[in-house]
């Protein structure tokens, strides 16, 4: 997957991001100038001459290699607007208190559960930096179980629980 930065021109505001990204071409011309910062250059031959069809392909004049920018993304294959996932993306990095999938689903408007579950694990998986040193040092674990009380038994043993456990290197 690409690794894209974010910019000091990226929007400070919900009011400022929907002004911006309300339109699928704004999207996709923030994701060219972060793809090719200094222009269109092919993968293939070079070239920097291109043309853009109907799906958003950038098919370089030269060679005619089909360039995508949404490709090996979490948003390949997406059948949504791509305007739908920018504003997930918005909501998954800024709210303080997180969005969760049921959230999601009524921001979006989706019709599916599993698509807006499905979305959030997406989302969540690029927040894991590939790479990543361990733990070390000083370290704090702690666990919890989430999920309704019912009766029966209690803590660690109780049916329906799920474990969630945590680790901080201080």
């Amino acid at each position: 997957m690409a690794d894209f930065m974010i910019t000091d021109d990226f929007p400070k505001s919900e009011i400022e991001f929907d002004q911006r990204f309300s339109d699928p071409k704004a999207c996709y011309d923030y994701l060219f100038n972060q793809k090719w910062p200094t222009g269109f250059v092919c993968k293939r031959c070079g070239h920097d001459r291109y043309w853009v069809s109907a799906r958003n392909l950038y098919i370089c004049t030269k060679c005619e290699c089909h360039h995508s920018l949404i490709a090996g993304t979490i948003m390949d294959s997406s059948k949504k607007p791509i305007t739908y996932w920018f504003k997930a993306m918005w909501w998954f990095t800024t709210r303080k208190s997180g969005v969760n999938a049921v959230n999601l689903k009524e921001l979006l408007g989706f019709g599916s559960y599993g698509t807006a579950w499905t979305w959030l694990q997406k989302l969540r998986r690029c927040t894991i930096r590939d790479q990543r040193e361990k733990l070390s040092g000083r370290v704090e674990v702690d666990e919890f179980f989430i999920g309704a009380s019912r009766p029966g038994q209690r803590g660690r043993g109780a049916a329906g629980k799920t474990i969630v456990a945590v680790a901080v290197e201080r």
